[in-house]
Protein backbone atom coordinates (compact mmCIF):
# COMPACT_ATOMS: atom_id res chain seq x y z
CA UNK A 1 0.00 0.00 0.00
CA UNK A 2 2.45 2.56 0.43
CA UNK A 3 4.71 1.57 -2.48
CA UNK A 4 1.64 2.35 -4.81
CA UNK A 5 0.84 5.35 -2.63
CA UNK A 6 4.51 6.33 -3.46
CA UNK A 7 3.85 6.02 -6.75
CA UNK A 8 0.74 7.94 -7.06
CA UNK A 9 2.93 10.94 -5.22
CA UNK A 10 5.82 10.23 -7.75
CA UNK A 11 3.52 10.53 -10.98
CA UNK A 12 1.77 14.17 -9.42
CA UNK A 13 5.22 15.60 -8.25
CA UNK A 14 5.43 15.36 -5.12
CA UNK A 15 8.74 14.45 -4.82
CA UNK A 16 9.65 14.75 -0.96
CA UNK A 17 6.62 12.67 -0.22
CA UNK A 18 6.76 10.22 -2.69
CA UNK A 19 10.71 9.22 -0.97
CA UNK A 20 9.30 9.18 2.25
CA UNK A 21 6.59 6.42 1.66
CA UNK A 22 9.13 4.16 -0.49
CA UNK A 23 11.41 4.52 2.96
CA UNK A 24 8.61 3.35 5.04
CA UNK A 25 7.62 0.62 2.50
CA UNK A 26 11.14 -0.70 3.02
CA UNK A 27 11.03 -0.51 6.17
CA UNK A 28 7.92 -2.98 5.77
CA UNK A 29 9.52 -5.11 3.37
CA UNK A 30 13.53 -4.19 3.07
CA UNK A 31 13.73 -6.77 0.07
CA UNK A 32 11.10 -5.05 -2.24
CA UNK A 33 13.15 -3.82 -5.49
CA UNK A 34 10.02 -2.25 -6.70
CA UNK A 35 10.41 -0.21 -3.83
CA UNK A 36 14.01 0.53 -3.77
CA UNK A 37 13.89 1.22 -7.72
CA UNK A 38 11.31 3.89 -7.65
CA UNK A 39 12.86 5.79 -4.62
CA UNK A 40 15.89 5.88 -7.08
CA UNK A 41 13.43 7.41 -9.82
CA UNK A 42 12.30 9.49 -7.06
CA UNK A 43 15.71 10.79 -5.94
CA UNK A 44 17.31 11.14 -9.30
CA UNK A 45 14.44 13.02 -10.01
CA UNK A 46 15.58 15.30 -7.07
CA UNK A 47 19.12 15.15 -8.56
CA UNK A 48 19.81 13.33 -5.25
CA UNK A 49 22.20 11.29 -7.48
CA UNK A 50 24.39 9.59 -4.97
CA UNK A 51 21.51 8.14 -3.03
CA UNK A 52 19.42 7.04 -6.25
CA UNK A 53 22.76 5.32 -7.41
CA UNK A 54 22.84 3.49 -3.70
CA UNK A 55 19.07 3.06 -4.27
CA UNK A 56 19.61 1.42 -8.05
CA UNK A 57 22.23 -1.06 -6.19
CA UNK A 58 20.55 -2.16 -3.77
CA UNK A 59 18.05 -3.76 -6.48
CA UNK A 60 20.60 -4.62 -8.53
CA UNK A 61 22.13 -6.62 -5.53
CA UNK A 62 19.23 -8.24 -4.86
CA UNK A 63 17.84 -8.81 -8.37
CA UNK A 64 20.35 -8.59 -11.04
CA UNK A 65 18.76 -8.92 -13.56
CA UNK A 66 15.69 -6.75 -12.80
CA UNK A 67 14.40 -4.90 -16.00
CA UNK A 68 15.16 -0.99 -16.68
CA UNK A 69 17.35 -0.68 -13.25
CA UNK A 70 20.63 -0.94 -14.97
CA UNK A 71 19.44 1.73 -17.73
CA UNK A 72 18.60 4.09 -14.63
CA UNK A 73 21.87 3.54 -13.08
CA UNK A 74 24.06 4.61 -16.04
CA UNK A 75 21.63 7.51 -16.48
CA UNK A 76 22.58 8.45 -12.93
CA UNK A 77 26.21 7.15 -13.04
CA UNK A 78 26.27 9.61 -16.54
CA UNK A 79 24.52 12.85 -14.31
CA UNK A 80 27.40 12.07 -11.72
CA UNK A 81 29.93 11.98 -14.72
CA UNK A 82 30.92 8.69 -14.25
CA UNK A 83 30.87 8.26 -18.48
CA UNK A 84 32.74 4.74 -18.35
CA UNK A 85 30.55 3.64 -15.66
CA UNK A 86 27.66 4.72 -17.15
CA UNK A 87 28.32 3.19 -20.75
CA UNK A 88 29.25 -0.47 -18.92
CA UNK A 89 25.91 -0.40 -17.05
CA UNK A 90 24.06 0.65 -20.20
CA UNK A 91 25.64 -2.39 -22.00
CA UNK A 92 24.53 -4.95 -19.09
CA UNK A 93 20.41 -4.05 -18.95
CA UNK A 94 18.97 -6.91 -19.98
CA UNK A 95 15.95 -5.69 -21.61
CA UNK A 96 16.87 -4.20 -25.13
CA UNK A 97 14.59 -1.95 -25.17
CA UNK A 98 16.21 -0.33 -22.03
CA UNK A 99 19.85 -0.85 -22.98
CA UNK A 100 19.06 0.98 -26.37
CA UNK A 101 17.50 3.76 -24.88
CA UNK A 102 20.52 3.94 -22.48
CA UNK A 103 22.72 3.83 -25.19
CA UNK A 104 21.37 6.49 -27.01
CA UNK A 105 20.98 9.65 -24.05
CA UNK A 106 25.09 8.22 -22.29
CA UNK A 107 26.75 8.33 -26.18
CA UNK A 108 25.40 11.59 -26.67
CA UNK A 109 25.92 12.74 -23.13
CA UNK A 110 29.45 11.55 -24.21
CA UNK A 111 29.83 13.12 -27.76
CA UNK A 112 29.62 10.24 -29.48
CA UNK A 113 26.93 11.32 -31.97
CA UNK A 114 26.97 8.53 -34.53
CA UNK A 115 27.02 5.63 -31.46
CA UNK A 116 24.04 7.88 -29.94
CA UNK A 117 21.70 7.83 -33.16
CA UNK A 118 22.83 4.05 -33.96
CA UNK A 119 20.99 3.09 -30.44
CA UNK A 120 18.43 5.49 -30.89
CA UNK A 121 17.79 3.94 -34.64
CA UNK A 122 18.15 0.66 -33.41
CA UNK A 123 15.02 1.55 -30.78
CA UNK A 124 13.15 3.17 -33.33
CA UNK A 125 13.26 0.42 -35.34
CA UNK A 126 12.75 -2.49 -33.32
CA UNK A 127 10.38 -0.77 -30.47
CA UNK A 128 8.41 2.34 -31.85
CA UNK A 129 5.17 0.35 -30.84
CA UNK A 130 6.56 -0.16 -27.22
CA UNK A 131 8.89 2.40 -26.46
CA UNK A 132 7.51 5.64 -27.66
CA UNK A 133 7.94 7.24 -24.42
CA UNK A 134 11.77 6.49 -23.98
CA UNK A 135 12.15 7.63 -27.64
CA UNK A 136 10.50 11.01 -26.60
CA UNK A 137 13.00 11.04 -23.70
CA UNK A 138 16.00 10.41 -25.81
CA UNK A 139 15.20 13.46 -28.68
CA UNK A 140 14.75 15.77 -25.10
CA UNK A 141 18.07 14.64 -23.72
CA UNK A 142 19.54 15.59 -27.15
CA UNK A 143 17.70 18.63 -27.36
CA UNK A 144 15.74 17.88 -30.19
CA UNK A 145 12.07 19.52 -29.02
CA UNK A 146 10.00 19.06 -32.22
CA UNK A 147 10.83 15.40 -32.31
CA UNK A 148 10.39 14.90 -28.10
CA UNK A 149 6.74 16.39 -28.49
CA UNK A 150 5.91 14.33 -31.79
CA UNK A 151 7.24 10.96 -29.65
CA UNK A 152 5.19 12.11 -26.51
CA UNK A 153 2.37 12.36 -28.30
CA UNK A 154 2.62 9.07 -30.27
CA UNK A 155 3.53 8.08 -26.67
CA UNK A 156 -0.22 9.30 -25.48
CA UNK A 157 -2.03 7.90 -27.97
CA UNK A 158 -0.80 4.51 -27.01
CA UNK A 159 -1.53 4.72 -23.48
CA UNK A 160 2.35 4.52 -23.13
CA UNK A 161 3.07 3.70 -19.01
CA UNK A 162 6.29 5.72 -19.21
CA UNK A 163 3.97 8.53 -19.69
CA UNK A 164 3.55 8.79 -15.74
CA UNK A 165 6.74 9.84 -14.83
CA UNK A 166 6.41 12.60 -17.20
CA UNK A 167 5.89 15.33 -14.46
CA UNK A 168 9.07 15.54 -12.65
CA UNK A 169 11.16 13.37 -15.48
CA UNK A 170 14.84 14.98 -15.80
CA UNK A 171 15.16 14.37 -19.15
CA UNK A 172 12.29 16.10 -20.61
CA UNK A 173 13.57 19.04 -18.65
CA UNK A 174 15.03 20.66 -21.87
CA UNK A 175 11.33 21.21 -22.82
CA UNK A 176 9.98 22.38 -19.96
CA UNK A 177 10.46 26.60 -21.45
CA UNK A 178 8.37 24.91 -24.53
CA UNK A 179 4.85 26.52 -24.66
CA UNK A 180 3.71 22.85 -25.71
CA UNK A 181 5.33 21.63 -22.36
CA UNK A 182 2.30 23.14 -20.29
CA UNK A 183 -0.16 22.04 -23.02
CA UNK A 184 0.84 18.78 -22.88
CA UNK A 185 0.78 18.17 -19.22
CA UNK A 186 -2.60 20.01 -19.40
CA UNK A 187 -3.85 17.25 -21.96
CA UNK A 188 -2.44 14.48 -19.32
CA UNK A 189 -4.10 16.00 -16.55
CA UNK A 190 -1.04 16.76 -14.85
CA UNK A 191 -1.34 20.63 -14.69
CA UNK A 192 -5.00 23.08 -13.91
Amino acid sequence: MLREAGRLALCLGRLGEAIELYRRALEQDPLSTASYHNLGSALQAMDRLEEAEAAYRKVLELAPQRVGTRGLLSLTLLALGRGDEALAEAGREPEEAFGLWALAIVHHGLGHAAESDAALEELIEKYSEDAAYQIAEVYAVRGEADRAFEWLERAYTQNDPGLTETKDDRRLRSLHGDPRWGAFLKKMGLED
